[in-house]
């Protein structure tokens, strides 16, 4: 699946009018937007095999490194936290223990959609294992985010993305089965609205920090992101994304002179591990 995008980065003293602006448009109440992302780091093997000239190659012992054939990349594990309580300030300690290991017992249970990596997630599941307290666990989706695409000559961002849903199970076993380890935990805070096949947020990211009861911004206290988003299913379809940057465009005139939305520099959404 392929996303197209546009960005503004607006002061926080602009918050209330840009919210009745997009309400305007919208023609909706803000929708709450509350977010947890787990960011998973790759382990990288410390060699890589060699390969052999001729007729058999080496074959790689890593399923995953091997789909990825040489560019690691983050992935996120992300909880929709819209309808529960504001978390963010809470302990961070608490936060990144839940994000670790927020759904024990059970069994992993992933959708079955075609990742960019071509990756398939296999159900770490027992059958015979039952639970009764599935409800009110947290739900996960891991999230893969590619770099944008390099040349693109369009007038918006584009990436390729996958976002596939864990019901159940524990989600730091399924991480480390995959060689990932977790590095840091974000919120992603805000609104959200829709506007024909856009989907547009307005938010503020905040940091867990190690220090007890405070939070940082991962940009700027007084900065909010806003983010205009289309998914294009099949992006080899050039009448399909030619549809998505017009309906996109669309936005940006109507939007002209109280907003500004612009292509982010490539290297801004660049997911690669360095």
């Amino acid at each position: 699946m392929h996303e197209l995008l546009l960005h503004a980065y607006l002061p926080a003293s602009r918050h209330t009018q840009i919210l009745n602006v997009l309400a305007g448009i919208a023609a909706m109440q803000p929708q709450v937007y509350h977010e947890r992302h787990a960011v998973y780091k790759p382990m990288r093997p410390t060699t890589r095999p060699a390969t052999q000239v001729g007729g058999s190659q080496a074959v790689q012992s890593n399923p995953v490194q091997a789909a990825i054939q040489g560019d690691l990349f983050y992935l996120h594990l992300v909880e929709d936290l819209a309808d529960a309580s504001d978390v963010v300030g809470e302990n961070p300690k608490d936060v990144e223990d839940q994000a670790m290991g927020g759904m024990t017992d059970g069994a992993v249970e992933t959708g079955t959609e075609k990742d960019a990596m071509n990756v398939e997630v296999t159900a770490l599941s027992d059958p015979s294992v039952e639970d009764s307290d599935t409800a009110t666990k947290p739900k996960w989706t891991l999230q893969f985010r590619d770099i944008p695409e390099a040349g693109n000559r369009r007038p918006v961002t584009t990436r390729l993305v996958a976002d596939i849903p864990i019901s159940s199970g524990d989600t730091a076993a399924f991480m480390m089965a995959m060689d990932y380890t977790h590095i840091s935990t974000h919120h992603l805070r805000g609104h959200r609205f829709t506007y024909g096949s856009v989907l547009m947020l307005l938010f503020q990211p905040v940091l867990s920090s190690p220090l007890p009861s405070t939070n940082t911004t991962a940009r700027d206290s007084s900065t909010y992101i806003l983010q205009t988003s289309i998914r294009v299913a099949d992006g080899t379809k050039v009448d399909q994304i030619n549809r998505g940057v017009k309906e996109l465009m669309a936005l940006k005139e109507m939007l002209k002179g109280s907003i500004d939305l612009e292509m982010v520099e490539r290297t801004v959404l660049d997911t690669r591990v360095r």
